[in-house]
């Protein structure tokens, strides 16, 4: 009989997301046997509400927006924290400092996301609690380290796998890794390809058999079609040619090396949120289910694994 597997990535601390996530894991929407979510769990940016007489206020997406009390601010806060933001209640005169002391703001960001990341584990652990669906999750190459404190919370029912290899049902293995090759933003978990080869290389000589094992590397392979991005000038901005904005691979090649050389039955990435799809790499079907997350779209893909390989891949949206 076929394991399958649930998978989606690049939720990045969209709410709305996450819960739809989690509540198609608990009701067993697809019939799922593992789920696994390739990385980039935290989001970028805060948004000030303002205290302001008897109510509260703020700007967001470039649109005014009041709350006349408790109510209609839980509502606000919500809608700030499904698309993928961090609110923060504050004054004005807070706000214009902490506007004028980045390291404050970093500190701050650092802080709401380690308390998102606390709270979806805690809503997970508590929705998941009599389910017989594992979850296994990553860090991607966006999220700080602050986080991983939070993921390995004793008692959280959210199994991080980064850094290793791990059993599923169905005699298959998992190896996971969030890490990517360098890119222009000088992310939290990036290094040069070779150094990300050596890592992962060190991972896979730890898998029994490849044709039995998924690799979820959160980079997808370099040139492979789930890695197309807009390709950015010197002043990190997309590069426009007759109109249109150009667009290559910015994928991994140290990943593409290892998929070519161990050829798992599966791989797993995410990254490039806009190059959702499927393609072979020899043997390998690679997957990337994309994100829309921010819009409040579960991107996910279902994929059936029996002994002789990948039986089903399916695109699902929720």
């Amino acid at each position: 009989m076929a394991t399958r597997i649930y998978i989606a990535s690049d939720l990045h601390a969209a709410e709305k997301a996450w819960r739809k996530f989690i509540n198609a894991i608990r009701g067993n929407v697809y019939k799922a046997d593992v789920a696994l979510l390739a990385g980039d769990l935290t989001g970028k940016a805060i948004v000030p509400i303002l205290r302001r007489g008897d109510g509260f206020e703020t700007e967001l997406l470039g649109v005014h927006r009041r709350a006349r009390d408790e109510q209609e601010l839980a509502v606000l806060q919500r809608d700030i924290a499904d698309i993928g933001f961090y609110s923060f209640l504050t004054t004005d005169a807070e706000a214009e400092q902490l506007a004028g002391d980045e390291p404050g703001r970093e500190r701050l960001l650092e802080r709401l996301m380690v308390e998102r990341v606390h709270e979806w584990m805690a809503l997970a652990t508590e929705r998941l609690a009599d389910c017989s669906v594992p979850l296994y999750l990553i860090p991607g190459n966006d999220d700080e380290f602050t986080i991983d404190a939070a993921l390995e919370t004793p008692g959280y029912v959210p199994i991080n796998a980064d850094g290793r290899v791990l059993e599923l049902p169905g005699d298959l293995q998992l190896l996971a890794s969030g890490w990517s090759n360098n890119t222009p933003w000088d992310t939290p978990r990036e290094e040069s390809e070779e150094q990300l080869y050596e890592r992962l290389d060190a991972l896979a000589q730890q898998v029994r058999d490849p044709r039995r094992a998924i690799f979820m590397i959160h980079v997808p392979p370099h040139d492979s079609g789930l890695d197309e991005a807009p390709l950015l000038d010197e002043n990190l901005r997309p590069t426009i040619s007759a109109g249109d904005v150009l667009r290559g691979p910015v994928g991994s090649t140290a990943v593409r090396r290892i998929i070519e050389k161990y050829q798992p039955v599966l791989s797993v990435h995410g990254h490039i949120h806009e190059s959702g799809g499927e393609r072979r790499i020899g043997d390998t079907l690679a997957i990337n289910p994309g994100s829309e997350a921010n819009h409040g779209i579960l991107r996910g893909y279902l994929i059936d694994i029996g002994r002789r390989g990948v039986e089903l891949a399916q695109r699902v949206e929720g």
